[in-house]
């Protein structure tokens, strides 16, 4: 791994705005709404946005020198026929021209590739890849976070094949960790031979 990669800003110490959060209807009809952000009870952010069939309009404030910046970003926004129906949306960022998924904010709303960004399970040990996800989907389930706690029901909602392939991923990280603690558990009792 080079010095580059090592010390590059993760995304998850940006705000992400995710167009799967979007429920799809609202992509065909005008819309408007505010996403805000936040960490344990904390908001960290927050920004209006407009929706139209071709375009998403974000407007919100940044500090620049003491005081506060009234920022309007328009994204030209396109749409993709999938195989099996229906379709997924893009937002084209403006920084490359790429279409893209998810935006990430500071002064201005950029993709993961503008911003230079690794992914946070990137940073994970090498030797216990999954962990990360592992949180991050017992977080989306509201579920209690660590994997000392037995696994959230399933949420009202969510198919049955999902859930279980959410449960096999925490159920995978949760091997991958005891096996990790058994292994440092040996070198322990070698070590006061």
């Amino acid at each position: 791994m080079s010095a580059r990669t090592r010390y590059a800003a993760r995304s998850d110490q940006f705000h992400k705005l995710d167009l799967a959060d979007f429920p799809r209807e609202w992509f065909q009809r005008h819309r408007t709404g505010i996403v805000s952000w936040s960490r344990g009870d904390h908001k960290t952010g927050s920004i209006g946005y407009r929706l139209s069939p071709d375009r998403m309009v974000l407007h919100y404030t940044v500090p620049k020198d003491g005081e506060r910046q009234h920022i309007e970003e328009s994204f030209v926004m396109s749409a993709t026929e999938q195989p099996l129906g229906g379709r997924r949306w893009w937002i084209e960022c403006k920084g490359c021209g790429r279409r893209c998924r998810v935006l990430y904010g500071a002064a201005y709303f950029r993709c993961r590739q503008c911003r230079r960004l690794t992914y946070e399970g990137q940073y994970e040990r090498i030797y216990a890849p999954g962990v990360t996800r592992a949180m991050r989907i017992r977080r989306k389930m509201k579920g209690e976070i660590g994997l000392a706690f037995p696994f959230p029901d399933r949420p009202k909602g969510m198919h049955w094949k999902t859930y279980y392939r959410l449960r096999e991923a925490d159920w995978a990280a949760q091997m991958r960790i005891d096996a990790l603690l058994m292994q440092d558990v040996q070198k322990l009792g070698r070590k006061r031979r």
